[in-house]
């Protein structure tokens, strides 16, 4: 598009906007992944790895932007204690995987490869922005039993705007990166990675959960995603933030007791 190679100012602001802040692996992380199996795939020109640990329904963990697997390791410790098998993975350009940005389509290509893997899924565990990711790969991709969405913007239009809105920048700045955002992925983009919008095609039960203090993701998006999903279920956790809320054990034990409660009929 000649707008960005003539503009390196906005050029610059194209880049930081798809680049990702990649966080190593802590210690725990790495002793959780000590024990479990290793598995790889490969998806757009890349090969990437997945990995499972337990027994039982299996229960797929997505996490967030600027993030990595690790970010739903004690989520993944309280379903193992429950009887669950696990699966995590690092999304493309994250924690140890390949890539260098942000590319919607080739995280939902990602998903989908590693799920049609895993035969019967019994659910799809999402936090932030792996919540959007997760609904993309879903929808017309593979089918889960429910799903859990934790702190998931309800649009992708959001994502433009929070950005803007961290950056100082201003609204012809965020006209420019919508339009460039069309230009590489369709107009489509707007409804087909929108949570708000996949919700309703997908027939199956859903909880949404969401801080109350949350100041990244406002709740509102809960509401919007629980007013648009005719199987959802809401609930809004007091004093709870975006990031902090993976380690409360209560927010684990409620998405366990709710994953008890559906029935396993992936097979089905």
């Amino acid at each position: 598009m000649a707008d960005t190679a003539q503009d390196p100012a906005f050029a610059a602001i194209l880049e930081k906007y798809c680049a990702i802040t990649r966080v190593p692996y802590d210690a725990f992380t790495r002793a959780f992944l000590g024990r479990c199996q290793s598995f790889s795939v490969k998806a757009n020109g890349a090969v990437y790895k997945y990995y499972r640990r337990g027994a039982g329904p299996t229960v797929v963990l997505a996490h967030g932007i600027h993030s990595h697997l690790g970010s739903m390791v004690p989520l993944a410790e309280q379903l193992l204690d429950l009887g669950y098998e696990v699966v995590l993975f690092d999304m493309p350009a994250h924690g140890e995987a390949a890539g260098s940005g942000t590319d919607p389509v080739q995280v939902r290509d990602f998903i989908r490869k590693v799920c049609a893997r895993l035969g019967e899924i019994h659910a799809v565990v999402s936090h932030s922005l792996g919540g959007l990711w997760a609904l993309s790969a879903m929808h017309q991709g593979f089918r889960a039993d429910a799903f859990v969405s934790i702190a998931t913007p309800s649009s992708t239009r959001f994502l433009v705007e929070k950005f803007v809105q961290l950056n100082q920048l201003d609204s012809d700045i965020e006209a420019r990166l919508c339009a460039e955002l069309e230009r590489r992925h369709g107009a489509a983009l707007w409804t087909d990675y929108a949570p708000r919008h996949i919700v309703g095609t997908l027939d199956l039960p859903g909880l949404v959960i969401h801080g109350a203090r949350d100041d990244f993701v406002p709740p509102a998006h809960a509401q919007e995603l629980a007013d648009a999903w005719p199987q959802a279920t809401l609930e809004i956790v007091d004093g709870a933030g975006h990031f902090e809320i993976l380690g409360l054990g209560a927010v684990g034990k409620r998405v366990g007791a709710y994953l008890r409660e559906v029935p396993v009929a992936a097979a089905a």
